[in-house]
């Protein structure tokens, strides 16, 4: 029998695996559009929001078990400032050149352009969720660190089933988008029960380096997504000259500028309120 921890984690994935079910019900093209989608949606979440929750949940369970409760609190802390900070590009990519990103990758041989277009509709809809997704994992550590599974299983099963709920809604009108949507609407709600809940109890409390993280990820995140959407046709024009291999180099190209962009911006931001990537990584607590 699955047990509350199990369920809770794995509501994310039921909510990918009902997109795949009913994208099977759609006219030709519905299934690969989910397919691709998912693919790449899933990349940052196993990069980011699976591994810093892996990493989290024990150091949490091993402080309050030491009874270092601000320990916990400030790891926790530390863990989802610094995926936010890791998966902010995605979700500006995503969200801007999708497109160019589906079909970099996946542009060659049958995969037509009405196809990456496709694919680009639900990969954008997907990442209009994935800032929640990848940090899903973190925020359920304030209950499971402490022995409690079955909040988490509780929020998890009730976005859930708003999430099924809404596909229904979205799925005539909006097709393979709904679907992707409405997994990207439950995934916030998840997170958003998970955090109220938590702060409720006073189980997280968000500090001042938190806060400057989130407005530094916020500001070059702003920054990349002017330098995607300016740069996305000198990109391809420069793309042009590769033949087949177009897209890839254009993304290549775009991407390169983009996280320097990014990068530089984010460290430039951080600095200026006096936040230092070491304190991020774990340093002595109670340091801005």
């Amino acid at each position: 029998r699955l047990g509350p921890a199990v369920m809770g984690s794995a509501s994310g994935s039921i909510a990918v695996f009902a997109d795949t079910i009913l994208s099977s019900m759609l006219p030709d093209g519905g299934v690969s559009a989910i397919s691709y989608a998912e693919r790449l949606y899933q990349l940052p979440n196993g990069l980011i929001g699976v591994a810093a929750g892996t990493v989290l949940l024990p150091e949490m369970s091993r402080l309050l078990a030491a009874d270092d409760g601000a320990g916990a609190v400030d790891a926790q802390n530390r863990a989802m400032a610094l995926t936010i900070a890791a998966a902010a590009p995605f979700v500006v990519a995503f969200m801007t050149i999708p497109e160019l990103i589906v079909g970099g990758l996946f542009m060659h041989g049958k995969f037509t352009l009405v196809d990456t277009y496709a694919s680009a509709d639900v990969l954008s809809a997907y990442g209009g969720g994935l800032l929640a997704l990848v940090l899903v994992a973190s925020a359920r550590a304030s209950f499971q660190a402490r022995g409690d599974t079955k909040t988490p299983m509780t929020i998890a099963l009730t976005a859930l089933a708003i999430n099924v709920a809404l596909k229904v809604a979205l799925f005539t009108p909006l097709g393979a988008v709904g679907l992707a949507t409405a997994t990207s609407v439950g995934l916030w709600i998840n997170l958003g029960a998970l955090v109220a809940i938590a702060m409720s109890r006073d189980l997280l409390r968000f500090d001042a380096r938190f806060g400057k993280v989130l407005a530094a990820s916020g500001l070059a995140s702003l920054i990349l997504a002017v330098v995607a959407l300016m740069g996305r046709g000198p990109a391809l024009e420069f793309g042009a000259r590769f033949g087949a291999l177009a897209n890839l180099v254009a993304l290549l190209a775009l991407g390169s500028v983009g996280a320097i962009a990014y990068g530089g911006a984010l460290v430039g931001a951080l600095r200026f309120s006096g936040v230092s990537l070491g304190s991020l990584r774990g340093a002595r607590r109670g340091r801005d």
